[in-house]
């Protein structure tokens, strides 16, 4: 028998064996644990994302600094930055005859000025948004640098709009420039002292100027040499000379101490930062943050003058149709090879535009005809025309069909016609002969309803009936062949309309109660659908209660015009003429239209 205590130290062997063989599973279980959890990647979740722009940290030279003379500027952020569409978005006031080249470099950006700088002159380079931080695209607002060529920086401001001058729409993208030298016709020939460039609400800003008076206009450029030098630009101009006047600046920098970059200075922290932008949170639309002289400019297009032909063809048998460049005035045709008695031989029809002039004509016995084309007293152009339109041989193999004359009606289906106005019927050619006999007007689709029928165009190609229908009543019309015959001898198929009419119950009223300022002149009220398509008008003059009736429900703006010439129409500006585009009252809000409902609104119109 083995003695007691080698029993023992035995027994406290196998249990310290059984103790590290425990610990030594559980570490391995541990570590097989850690193992797959380090092998099981889950990808960081960040932080919030980043919204702040780039912050300028330093420049070369400082911003708003006098006495530069170099041709480089230089300009640190805090982070890596992009520029976004810098063709575009810079602006250079004054305006310079080659825009200055700017490129990234580490955390900068330089410009090459690659012209000599005007002496005595400031400076302002606006970088609009196209300074944007590489990770998130945050942009630096409305960022200017500032620096003059002379002793000091000038620091004269003024602001206003730009609106369109026929619906008051703020323009974007448009510029506004200043002219020192003041004569007529300067923004033809001269390029401005002064540049600033509209946001999306119309603002402008310049700042930095001199002292002085200026000429300013407004200008759509489309060639971008800041000249009014091509048809389709828009103009805007103030009858007026405007003077800057001194505004208070926050402070440009913040002191500190400057630490010089090394090398490139891509990765160098510069303590001194500049204080470019405002603060997102209160800061209003650009333009409107200064406190200087406002002025609003309303932007227009100058009616084209020049009159001229601009194409003229034979559109089918009995029919040329001759486009002019702008509407004309009273444009007419006549035979200038073999001159005929009379004017008989053709019916002259007007486009809605009075930009196209049709001519019908039946058998003048001619294959051609040569024709002078005149705009009141002035000849545009000589044309000649065959008068039977060339058949290729597929068409003359072909046997010709029975042609009918084609009576098309006025109204829309399946809407229902409305009960308030005449129904209207429309022929493809003039027509020459009617026989009302053979037009029967059914009322419940079975009682004869008298009717009659007129032409409302001395063309003869809209036919209208009399008397007006009845309010939500079903009726049948039906035309005969041979009811109407058109100058080439065609007549009508037998026609079948269905027709149902609307009620009062299914349009609105607008009351407008308007209170404007007396006036000598005629206006124009209208109401407008949201394309700003006229579909109603009155001519009014002083101020009332005025009821536009029968409107189908829907959103509409309303426009006061002040028609200064009387014409019955709005009238544009001309800048030669020293003449402004006809003044323009826009009611503030849009108008809901529901069925069977009267919307009655006050508008009190202050002068322009």
């Amino acid at each position: 028998m083995q003695p007691a205590t080698v029993k023992h130290k035995d027994m406290i062997n196998q249990r310290a064996i059984k103790k590290n063989r425990h610990w030594r599973m559980t570490a391995g279980i541990a570590l097989v644990i850690l193992f797959y959890a380090c092998a099981h990647v889950v990808t960081p979740t960040g932080g919030p994302r980043d919204e702040d722009p780039p912050e300028v940290v330093r420049s070369t030279p400082p911003n708003f600094s006098a006495n530069f003379d170099g041709n480089e500027i230089r300009i640190f952020f805090n982070e890596f930055v992009e520029l976004h569409n810098i063709r575009q978005q810079l602006l250079v006031s004054p305006p310079l005859e080659t825009m200055p080249e700017v490129r990234i470099r580490g955390r900068s950006i330089v410009m090459d000025i690659e012209e000599e700088l005007n002496p005595n002159t400031t400076y302002n380079f606006f970088f609009g948004d196209a300074i944007r931080d590489i990770t998130e695209g945050n942009a630096i607002p409305n960022f200017q640098f500032v620096l003059s060529t002379g002793e000091h920086v000038d620091s004269l401001s003024l602001g206003g709009q730009v609106l369109n001058a026929y619906n008051l729409v703020p323009e974007e993208g448009v510029f506004v420039m200043l002219y020192d030298n003041i004569y007529d016709s300067v923004p033809y020939l001269e390029r401005p002292v002064y540049l600033a460039k509209t946001d999306e609400y119309g603002f402008f800003d310049i700042s930095n100027m001199a002292d002085g008076e200026y000429l300013m206009f407004a200008l759509d450029d489309q060639n971008y040499n800041f000249k009014y030098d091509l048809p389709d630009e828009r103009i805007g101009f103030l009858d007026s000379l405007v003077r800057p006047q001194y505004v208070e600046q926050p402070p440009d920098t913040i002191p500190g101490e400057q630490e010089e970059p090394t090398g490139e200075g891509e990765d160098a922290m510069v303590l001194q930062a500049v204080t470019e932008t405002p603060d997102e949170e209160s800061a209003e639309p650009f333009g409107t943050m200064h406190s200087g002289p406002f002025h609003t400019l309303y932007l227009f297009q100058e009616a084209d003058t020049v009159q001229r032909v601009t194409s003229s063809d034979l559109t089918h048998k009995g029919l040329i149709t001759i486009v002019f460049r702008i509407p004309f005035d009273s444009a007419y045709v006549r035979e200038i090879r073999e001159p005929f008695e009379d004017d008989a031989w053709h019916i002259p029809e007007f486009g809605v535009d009075r930009d196209t002039l049709r001519i019908w004509f039946a058998d003048t016995g001619r294959d051609s005809l040569f024709l002078e084309v005149r705009d009141g007293d002035q000849v545009l152009d000589t044309v000649k025309r065959a008068t039977v339109p060339r058949r290729s041989a597929r068409d003359r193999d072909e046997n010709d069909e029975e042609v009918y004359l084609d009576i098309s009606r006025g109204f829309r289906r399946p809407s229902a016609v409305p009960f308030h106005q005449p129904l209207q019927l429309h022929s493809e050619h003039p027509i020459q002969e009617t026989d009302s006999s053979r037009i029967e007007l059914l009322i419940h689709d079975s009682i004869p309803m008298p009717a009659s029928f007129s032409f409302t165009d001395h063309v003869r190609r809209t036919i209208e009936m009399h008397p007006p229908l009845e309010e939500e009543t079903a009726y049948r019309l039906k035309i005969l062949p041979g009811a109407f015959k058109d100058i080439f001898g065609l007549t009508n198929d037998t026609l079948g309309y269905a027709i149902t009419t609307t009620s009062r119950e299914n349009y609105g009223n607008i009351i407008l109660d308007v209170e404007a300022p007396p006036a000598t002149n005629q206006r124009i009220l209208q109401l407008l659908n949201m394309d700003e398509d006229v579909l109603q008008k009155k001519l009014i003059q002083d101020s009332g209660r005025y009821v536009f009736r029968y409107v189908r429900p829907g959103r509409y703006l309303v426009r006061l015009v002040d028609d200064l010439d009387e014409s019955g129409a709005w009238t544009t500006g001309d800048y030669l003429q020293q003449r402004q585009p006809e003044p323009v009252h826009m009611l503030p809000d849009t108008i809901q239209v529901r069925e069977n409902w009267d919307v009655e609104i006050p508008w009190f119109i202050t002068p322009r």
